[in-house]
């Protein structure tokens, strides 16, 4: 690999984000890449437009302050093992925003996790690995949800 390359690991915080961590520690020592942990933050505003009346919404530097708190603390709880990874809030939508990332940072890799849902679940809650898949500039892990 590339000296400059890294691996991208988006995570939502979720029990189901925890089941790609083996394969980031693997990849990663096999890559010898470091590892960018990446968590999205969507834009509050997008929420505005469901006219729930007077809200009060936090601003997206709020939210991201608050996650990368949270990342930071994440990292240290999963991902301690692997060296050199950096914690990253990006705000926006989050594939568009995974892959933009992955391009800008020349990536190796992105990996993470899917549901797996299909039919009517699938159309209702999208999928962001779909998304994923679909514009990375790199290879995609999809790690599935086996359960």
């Amino acid at each position: 690999m590339a000296d400059n390359q890294i691996i991208v690991f988006p995570t939502d915080f979720s029990k189901l984000s925890l089941k790609a961590i083996p394969w980031v520690k693997r990849m990663a020592e096999t890559l010898k890449c470091p590892v960018h942990c990446v968590f999205v933050v969507e834009e509050p505003q997008m929420y505005a437009a469901l006219d729930m009346g007077p809200v009060t919404l936090p601003s997206p530097k709020e939210l991201a302050e608050q996650a990368k708190t949270r990342l930071d603390r994440f990292i240290s709880e999963h991902l301690s093992a692997v060296d050199k990874t950096t914690g990253v809030v990006l705000v926006g939508r989050p594939a568009h925003e995974l892959t933009d990332y992955a391009g800008k940072h020349n990536a190796a890799l992105i990996i993470m996790t899917t549901h797996g849902y299909s039919g009517i679940r699938h159309v209702l809650l999208g999928s962001t690995t779909e998304a994923v898949l679909r514009q990375s500039p790199c290879p995609v892990l999809s790690v599935r949800n086996d359960e």
